[in-house]
């Protein structure tokens, strides 16, 4: 009788690769050593430079708001107007309106806890900054499958210095850089089954609302254009759309506080041009101001020079996901979509400045990491050089300006009708390119003291004037009236001049209307003083292009004038 026997085959389970094993560490404390150094690079010496006067404006209005529930122009002592025309900026009851009331609301909650000061006015701002950074791993982890390109995105960011000054202010830059990340999570996650995607979706496009128009608008449109071109009609239905009806109805009653309808007309060019000069001079400011916009990303940001590396990165990885990730391209085409028509719309209002480049900059750094992983990818030492590069210099974002710069040195004809056109004059910006490392110079200014002339003023009228005297400077008044218990004249809308009689006047050198104050001074019996204190512009300016990070000894020192007590003449009897 034969025998079968019956062999049975056991899997022996492969024990873990060390390759693998290390990466499943560096996931798991990746966000820890993230949250880690961007504490460190963002929260270190936030209190030692003063608030500058964007940021004692917003300290200000939300001091008035803990004593009287309202963002305020005015408590009666201290006055908030920078622009020369009144009832701009604020309504006839005194309401402050220039700016959404979110950022407002968070400094007061800090004043409230924390006391008035130069850190609790920073705080909020540079918690919202850190969350950002988080937030910006985390939608490119969750939308995206190669955790390679999280990581790399997290990283710029973390050593993007530009970035780093912005959530160092006492503004609400970084809190609309951080609610511009939720809007576009919670948007992506209408499609799943959770109760709470809805609300998670309309909670954060409202606070984007009450934290920043120039972002909040581009930011919806750009949904709703990627709704309608990627989104299936019933799901657009069923979920998009109603949240997009519920932020409406939330957002419509704050409406009327939007400048535009108080006198304040941000639509530059259109307020500017007749109907019938829609025209080639209007075109051409329009063109200029994207030229501008994309000059500072990729001089800031994102380099020219690797956009054909990112491009490559998204045809590659675009062809490899869409059946196994089908909601990476959904992510990246968002991403460009809101870039694209954010740029589109402030163009079309008349705005350039950096700073409302702000909530851009994660996004654009998500892109930038899809090139540098490619590169890793084709060529991985230069990849990695690549990333050095990014971190430590601005090398790759100047070379190609440089590199035309040197074209067009030669040939003046040519250089200036790009410069005299103002559709290319942003282009005079270019020959001023320089290499820098803003990483090195920010350390710097985290290991050394700054002193800037608010800091000065500050310290010497708080051990030489007198509770309540009259101060009248031309520039930066509203930090004085943060950290002193002085009435302040003057500042940018020149309020008072003419009409007070103070006792103490600050001519700065780069402000305004100096004659009348050299005037005032020698109608009256005043002292000139000097501090040393650099007279700049401003205390420090928060893009990194106007920045001081280390404090300016080669500069003329601050000048004060103060009234001297009039002579009386004696009147009594002679022995």
């Amino acid at each position: 009788m034969d025998t079968q026997t019956k062999v049975t085959h056991h899997k022996v389970p492969r024990s873990p690769s060390p390759a693998s094993h290390a990466g499943r560490r560096l996931e798991h404390w990746f966000p820890v050593l993230l949250a880690t150094l961007a504490f460190l690079l963002i929260f270190t010496r936030l209190d030692d430079v003063y608030l500058w006067q964007d940021e004692a404006e917003t300290a200000l209005v939300a001091r008035h708001m803990v004593t009287y529930g309202l963002p305020l122009s005015t408590d009666g002592r201290t006055w908030i107007q920078q622009e020369g025309v009144p009832f701009r900026e604020y309504t006839a009851d005194y309401v402050w309106i220039y700016h959404p009331w979110l950022q407002y609301l968070v400094t007061a909650i800090s004043f409230s806890l924390l006391g008035q000061s130069t850190l609790s006015a920073r705080l909020p701002f540079a918690l919202a900054g850190l969350l950002a950074i988080l937030m910006q791993y985390v939608l490119a982890s969750r939308w995206q499958p190669d955790r390679k390109i999280a990581r790399v995105g997290a990283v710029l960011l973390l050593f993007c210095v530009p970035g780093i000054l912005l959530a160092r202010q006492c503004r609400y830059y970084s809190l609309s850089a951080l609610l511009t990340l939720l809007v576009l999570d919670s948007y992506l996650r209408l499609d799943s089954a959770r109760p709470w995607a809805l609300p998670y979706f309309v909670l954060s496009a409202v606070l984007l609302f009450h934290t920043e128009y120039a972002a909040f608008f581009p930011v919806v449109a750009a949904l709703l254009a990627h709704a309608l071109l990627t989104v299936p009609g019933h799901d657009l239905r069923e979920r998009f759309l109603p949240g997009l009806l519920l932020i409406g109805l939330l957002a419509l009653p704050w409406t009327s506080l939007i400048p535009i309808w108080h006198g304040r007309t941000p639509l530059g060019v259109l307020a500017q041009s007749s109907p019938a000069a829609a025209t080639s001079s209007a075109l051409a400011r329009i063109v200029g101001l994207v030229g501008e916009q994309l000059l500072q990303i990729t001089v800031w940001i994102f380099p020219l020079i690797l956009v054909p590396a990112t491009l490559a990165g998204l045809l590659a990885g675009g062809r490899s996901v869409q059946r196994t990730a089908p909601r990476a391209p959904r992510l990246f085409s968002l991403i460009i979509l809101v870039i694209a028509l954010h740029v589109v719309a402030l163009s079309f209002v008349g705005w350039s400045f950096f700073r409302y480049l702000t909530h851009l900059i994660p996004l654009l750094l998500i892109l930038l990491a899809v090139g540098v992983v490619w590169l890793m990818t084709q060529w991985r030492v230069l990849g990695y050089l690549t990333l050095a590069a990014l971190i430590t210099t601005n090398i790759l974002h100047i070379l190609p300006y440089r590199l035309a710069s040197s074209f067009l040195t030669g040939r003046s004809v040519v250089w200036t009708r790009l410069q005299s056109s103002p559709a290319t004059r942003w282009m005079s910006v270019i020959p001023t390119l320089g290499l820098r490392s803003d990483l090195l110079m920010y350390a710097q200014e985290l290991t050394h003291d700054y002193l800037g002339p608010t800091e000065g003023l500050v310290a010497y009228l708080g051990s030489h004037a007198l509770p309540g005297q009259q101060v009248l400077v031309n520039a930066e008044d509203l930090p004085l009236q943060f950290y002193t218990d002085l009435r302040v004249f003057g500042g940018l809308s020149g309020r008072g001049l003419g009409e007070v009689q103070p006792d103490w006047i600050i001519d700065r050198r780069y402000g305004h209307y100096r004659d009348q104050l050299v005037a005032i001074v020698d109608s009256g019996p005043y002292e000139r003083i000097t501090i040393p204190y650099p007279d700049l512009r401003w205390e420090n300016r928060e893009e990194a292009s106007q920045h001081q990070f280390l404090t300016d000894m080669n500069t003329e020192s601050v000048v004060l004038y103060r009234r001297l007590p009039a002579l009386v003449p004696d009147t009594s009897e002679r022995e």
